[in-house]
């Protein structure tokens, strides 16, 4: 199986910080009239209708990312036998005792934060140098069991939405202003271990193993 690692913070916490990111209303398109190049260019041109082409339902403001599929990555492990899995996740609880628990909620936000990135974003605050210091421990740790795994900088930032080809920049900075007048309340980060699910539509990545610090 595919196993990644991350942090998945508390259902309520996900649902409270999707419910900021839909309060900025989607300015209603008119299907009639050409829409305004947004951040990522026209998605393509109208025909009039007067040529008797059917008109194009323009594309939603933004991408809204799930609840479901919200998690702040941090590395992946590969493809696990059953066994390779059950010693990672030894492992992790054995390093975990000496972790502390980060306490941190969701404030502020960003989006376009670095080239090539199209997403917008919740940041969080509170302990984030424990937070940074599980994350690492969860790289570091698995060496030992010989996974030579991605050890890029943890980012404390969770991605709720990414822009689409009708994003207009006074939109996107409204959304941007919803997260940084948000703050969450307070929750405990664990290491989640996550497997590739099917499910209708597509798949995505779920949780099969949760290990908290016990430090």
């Amino acid at each position: 199986m595919l196993v990644h690692g991350a942090i998945i913070p508390p259902r309520p916490v996900l649902d409270a910080l999707a419910e900021v990111v839909r309060s900025v209303p989607d300015p209603v398109a008119d299907a009639t009239v050409a829409p305004q190049k947004g951040l990522l260019g026209r998605l393509g041109r109208r025909r009039d209708e007067s040529e008797g082409a059917p008109v194009t339902a323009p594309p939603p403001m933004l991408e809204h990312v799930g609840p479901d599929s919200m998690q702040l990555p941090i590395t992946g492990f590969g493809n696990l036998t059953t066994n390779d899995a059950r010693r990672l996740v030894d492992t992790l609880r054995e390093v975990a005792a000496g972790w502390s628990a980060p306490k941190v909620w969701f404030a502020g936000g960003t989006a376009l934060d670095h080239p090539g990135d199209w997403s917008v974003w919740a940041k969080l605050a509170g302990d984030l140098d424990a937070l940074a210091a599980m994350a690492s421990g969860v790289t570091q740790s698995v060496e030992r069991l010989g996974y030579f795994v991605d050890r890029r900088q943890f980012r404390p930032m969770l991605s709720v939405a990414t822009v689409t080809p009708a994003t207009t920049g006074p939109f996107l900075e409204s959304v941007v202003g919803a997260l940084d007048a948000y703050q969450g309340e307070e929750w405990t980060a664990e290491i989640s271990l996550t497997k590739e699910a099917f499910v209708e539509g597509g798949s995505r990545m779920v949780e099969f193993e949760r290990i908290p610090a016990t430090g």
